[in-house]
């Protein structure tokens, strides 16, 4: 939610998105925005995480208010997976979102 802040969070957003535009110099980081236009996804149900480890397996983390869940099991993490394809085929790619970052940066400047 690149824009969705009250105005108060002028600073804070700046630097936030500024870092996230800097990660993605890193060559295993990619951000990949989902434009204001895709009024529902399946990846407003909830933040995950999922890593890929050396040996190619992947592994899946949920965080709540609570705490978080490690997810190891292949049929959850088959359904991450699918949620992730999920949101990455409405998301931007790579290029245009770091490029939309850039620019609401400057509006928040």
């Amino acid at each position: 939610m690149l824009r969705r802040a009250d105005e108060s969070f002028r600073g804070v957003m700046s630097q936030q998105i500024t870092h996230l535009i800097e990660a993605c110099e890193l060559r295993h980081v990619a951000v990949h925005v989902i434009p204001t236009e895709v009024s529902l996804h399946i990846g407003l149900t909830g933040p995950f995480t999922l890593a890929r480890g050396g040996d190619g397996g992947w592994v899946g983390y949920l965080e709540n208010q609570l705490g978080g869940t490690l997810i190891d099991k292949d049929e959850d993490l088959a359904i991450l997976l699918s949620r992730w394809e999920s949101v990455r085929s409405e998301a931007l790619p790579r290029r245009q979102s770091i490029e939309l970052m850039k620019e609401v940066v400057e509006s928040w400047s």
